[in-house]
Order: C-alpha cells, then structure tokens, then sequence
C-alpha cells in the first residue's frame, strides 16, 4: 500500500518528500534541477528507481512511493506536466494491485 496512507511513512517516502519539497520550495533549486538533474538530485542519496521517477516524471510511481499528494501537486505544477497527464496517471492507479492491498 501506498506509504503517504501508513501511520508513519517510509524512509523512501520520506526522501521523496524532501526532494520535492526542496525542489518547489527553494529559491534557485528548480534551476539547478533544470540544468542538470542528475547532479542535482545526486545530493540526496536517492535510489536509482526513485530519481528515475522523479526524473521521468512518473507521476503513478512518485505517487506509489509515498510522495505526499500535496508536495506531488506542486511538482507536477513547477515541472509543467500537463494536468490531463497528471490525473490521468492517478486514475491509473485505482485498479493498481500496490493500491489496493490495503
């Protein structure tokens, strides 16, 4: 099940919320994001699969690993990834077998 639904979350959720979070947030770290990603996300001892997500923009896996909806929102908003895209990700998750064990 999806951590950002757990009592406590992951440390996976947990890094994935910070990334994002100090991507939107501070000032300057969009654009170092956009100039080259791989180093920017690199400071945070992301695992591959996580960064990848991040970097792809896999809105169904960010969403999997926990990232709080909100943080999510804000970066498929500072990113541009189309909102039609973003939801449609979502609802692809609603028959989701990682979705719906709980």
């Amino acid at each position: 099940m999806a951590n950002w639904q757990e009592m406590m979350p992951s440390t996976r959720a947990y890094l994935m919320d910070k990334v994002l979070y100090e991507l939107h947030h501070k000032p300057d770290h969009l654009e170092a994001y956009n100039a080259d990603a791989d180093a920017y996300l690199a400071r945070f001892g992301l695992p591959e699969e996580l960064a990848t997500a991040i970097k792809s923009n896999d809105v169904a896996g960010m969403y999997l690993s926990g990232v709080n909806p909100y943080l999510l929102r804000a970066h498929c908003i500072g990113v541009k990834i189309p909102e039609a895209e973003s939801l449609a990700a979502l609802r692809s998750l609603l028959d989701h077998e990682d979705y719906n064990d709980g």
